[in-house]
């Protein structure tokens, strides 16, 4: 009995570094021997491997050594003055853009007291200003949906059930913007 691809896959890592034991490996070989894929897969892993490995392809360039010693000597070598001098200008950066950030903040606390309100209003049900839904209205049984619709919106989704105006918004359901927003209300004769 063969193993699969996937199970090559999980130990492929294991087989390059020798780490499997006999019946393992003997069953990798096995499959390596029928399976291109999986052969190409190994021959990658093992290219890949042999460049990591070679010193010339992660050596840093020519003099990088000398000149880290020199950068690393000149920062030990300055003076107290000198080092706080480079510690205060990230201190003061930061500075910056927190006073920076602050007037933005002051402005949206204040959008969201001023304008939200209003909006707010605008969209409350039983308002002067709200379209009059009177009778039975749609509400999904959906915990996350507070929103009722008239029964034939079509952005009512899942399982829904009926209750009166009322009730819907004594619950804290708020009206769907765009059903009730467009329903006429019907005229008593």
């Amino acid at each position: 009995m063969g193993i699969t691809c996937e199970e090559v896959w999980r130990d492929i890592s294991d087989y390059v570094d020798d780490e499997l034991d006999l019946k393992q490996r003997t069953a990798l070989e096995e499959h390596f021997a029928e399976c291109r894929h999986c052969a190409a897969v190994l021959e990658g892993t093992c290219n890949v491997i042999r460049l990591y490995r070679d010193v010339r392809v992660l050596a840093p360039p020519k003099g990088f050594h000398d000149r880290l010693h020199q950068r690393l000597d000149e920062t030990l070598n300055l003076g107290p003055k000198e080092r706080i001098h480079t510690s205060r200008r990230a201190v003061l950066a930061w500075a910056l853009a927190a006073a920076a950030a602050a007037p933005l903040g002051f402005a949206l606390f204040s959008a969201k007291r001023t304008i939200w309100p209003r909006l707010e209003h605008q969209n409350r049900p039983g308002s002067p200003d709200s379209p009059a839904v009177t009778g039975l209205v749609a509400v999904s049984e959906d915990a996350n949906d507070k929103v009722f619709h008239i029964p034939s919106c079509p952005y009512l989704h899942g399982k829904s059930k009926f209750l009166q105006v009322q009730e819907a918004i004594r619950e804290g359901y708020s009206h769907c913007p765009i059903c009730i927003g467009k329903h006429k209300p019907e005229k008593k004769v």
